[in-house]
């Protein structure tokens, strides 16, 4: 079973438009090789459509990554806040939820690390558009976190955000980079500190 975190070719009945089909198929593609390894026909290859249908939707393969990552943002986002709502309890529990969901997500075969943090690293230009892009994703996790952190009657709830999206980033980083198939779990434990502990200061 996928996580909902999971990059993989949509069933085709999903798709629609031929936009959808490039952001699609880019998606795998990029997750899968790079942003840099993948060219341009590649990608029409993959979906079957020529260079002119493409630069009726897009101006440039920079300009498909940017929204695939902003499609991809959204999807992730949405797919998040489903199941916070689905699993219920108080927000002190739902903040615990993304670990949850990291774990399910590194158990997957075809991991290979964060979309947006392979998009950062591989365009490490602050002003690039595809690393703005990348970064906002981290921006709408810390607000959520934050928003739930607040609820639970935080301390200091914006920062316990931003705590728990550092943990979120080290848990990929040491199960893409250093293989640690418990990261998620490890990573649980110590967001349970800190959300004990910003609660009960806040008490």
């Amino acid at each position: 079973m996928q996580s909902i975190w999971t990059i993989a070719p949509s069933p085709p009945a999903r798709l629609g438009s031929t936009r959808e089909r490039l952001m699609d198929a880019a998606a795998t593609l990029f997750y899968g090789q790079g942003f840099h390894a993948i060219g341009l026909d590649r990608i029409l290859e993959e979906v079957g459509v020529t260079k002119t249908t493409f630069y009726n939707h897009f101006e440039s393969k920079d300009a498909l990554i940017v929204a695939v990552l902003e499609h991809r943002d959204e999807r992730d986002m949405n797919a998040l806040q489903a199941e916070l709502e689905r699993r219920g309890g108080d927000a002190g529990a739902r903040l615990l939820v993304v670990f949850d969901v990291l774990d399910a997500w590194f158990r997957d075969e075809g991991f290979k690390g964060c979309l947006f943090i392979n998009a950062a690293a591989q365009f490490p230009n602050p002003n690039d558009p595809v690393h703005v892009a990348a970064m906002r994703h981290s921006e709408h996790l810390n607000q959520a976190l934050a928003a739930l952190a607040r609820e639970a009657g935080a301390a200091e709830p914006d920062e316990l955000g931003r705590q728990l999206c550092m943990l979120v980033a080290a848990g990929i980083t040491a199960r893409h980079l250093g293989g640690d198939e418990q990261a998620a779990r490890t990573a649980r434990r110590m967001a349970e500190v800190l959300v004990d502990s910003a609660v009960n200061r806040a008490g």
